[in-house]
């Protein structure tokens, strides 16, 4: 069986790829230099993020069955396309290693209270291996079989956080420098539809399937600038010091009539919106080392990808305050590489590629009117 996966797959992975470092730590963070103005930047962020589909969306209209691999190969040599996909390879490994430590530090402040970091790796990295192991087809179904679950808690914690204390934010109270100066320094917490390039050749993507695409792509937006909105009314002023959004949404409304502690809710929710996050950005590193190295089987590839991610969060980047700071100092660098400059690639070389189809046609055109005149 070809190892392919509906629009709706691909929906639901877009999905969680807009969550994606953007329900626990972001809104804090954006708070400090913008104030709520931060929704504004978040709806550019969002606006670049969403260009990516009709490239995507063109790039696989010129290229149905083709790896994107074989595509860059074939346009700009072997070595430069080892060079970006090393690139890819780097984005999604740090992607892993934001989501993981992000979560992480949620989780031992809401339930162990001490560190954990060894339960957690055993816990969770066999869970990726496997979905990764299983290939994209396979974690893909799960993540369907959840979706609605995850998306049910999701939308409770926003439905319970609005029987708390709330007032209007104060807009347009941060200057338009520092508008633009956190759209830069917050770029690597975006850009996650890169993923859908590197998996462009498992897509099974008919006519009319576009509009399915930007449908998935706008609910999910919808659903974190909400997130934002209802965050920044709950706090306002205090919001800098909540470091996670969608959990804090319920606190002093933990207690709901005869219900009880409903703040599992959003722990549940995180936990597995983590989990999938982290086997789509594995998949995606597996995925491009492979492609890097053809002979290196993917069992491998996974192997390699534990190994440098435990090196990598344990001895060097692993710690909280670490990460934050490379998240908005030196990686959006990598950010603007991967969310604009490979798309604008993308883009010219599909645009390449329809031009030099029209020429064909055209020639073609023009010989059968010849026979036809003859």
């Amino acid at each position: 069986m070809k190892d392919t996966i509906s629009i709706r797959q691909v929906g639901i992975i877009m999905i969680f790829c807009i969550f994606a470092n953007k329900i626990l730590l972001l809104p804090s963070l954006m708070y400090e230099n913008t104030k709520a103005d931060s929704i504004f930047a978040l709806s550019i962020l969002f606006v670049l993020d969403i260009l990516l589909v009709p490239i995507f969306i063109k790039l696989k209209s010129s290229y149905p069955d083709k790896k994107l691999y074989d595509i860059l190969k074939s346009k700009i040599g072997v070595f430069f396309t080892k060079i970006i996909y090393l690139i890819l390879t780097i984005f999604f490994m740090m992607k892993v290693i934001s989501v993981f430590s992000i979560t992480y530090v949620y989780l031992k402040q809401q339930i162990y209270k001490d560190e954990f970091l060894w339960i957690a790796l055993i816990s969770v990295l066999p869970v990726i291996n496997h979905g990764v192991m299983c290939g994209v087809r396979g974690f893909s179904r799960t993540m369907e079989i959840f979706f609605g679950v995850v998306l049910a808690g999701f939308i409770l914690c926003l439905i319970f956080s609005l029987f708390t204390n709330m007032s209007m934010p104060s807009f347009f109270v941060a200057d338009y420098k520092d508008i633009f100066k956190s759209i830069y320094s917050h770029a690597f917490t975006f850009g996650d539809f890169i993923f859908l390039f590197t998996i462009i050749d498992k897509i099974e993507f008919k006519k009319g399937d576009e509009k399915r695409l930007y449908k998935y792509s706008f609910f999910g937006v919808f659903l974190i600038i909400l997130l934002f909105f209802l965050f920044y009314s709950k706090y306002e002023v205090t919001s800098f010091i909540h470091n996670n959004a969608l959990a804090d949404l319920l606190v002093f409304s933990v207690e709901f009539n005869a219900v009880g502690r409903v703040d599992i809710i959003a722990m549940l929710t995180i936990m597995f919106i983590t989990l999938f996050q982290m086997e789509i950005f594995c998949f995606g590193f597996c995925n491009s080392l492979t492609s890097i190295f053809p002979l290196l089987k993917n069992f491998y590839a996974v192997i390699f990808f534990d190994i440098t991610f435990g090196i990598l969060y344990y001895l060097f980047i692993g710690n909280y305050q670490t990460m934050v700071t490379s998240t908005i100092v030196w990686l959006p660098f990598l950010g603007i590489i991967i969310n604009y400059i490979l798309p604008l690639i993308f883009l010219i070389i599909a645009l390449i590629k329809n031009k030099n189809k029209n020429k064909k046609d055209k020639i073609k055109r023009r010989r059968l009117d010849c026979e036809e005149k003859i």
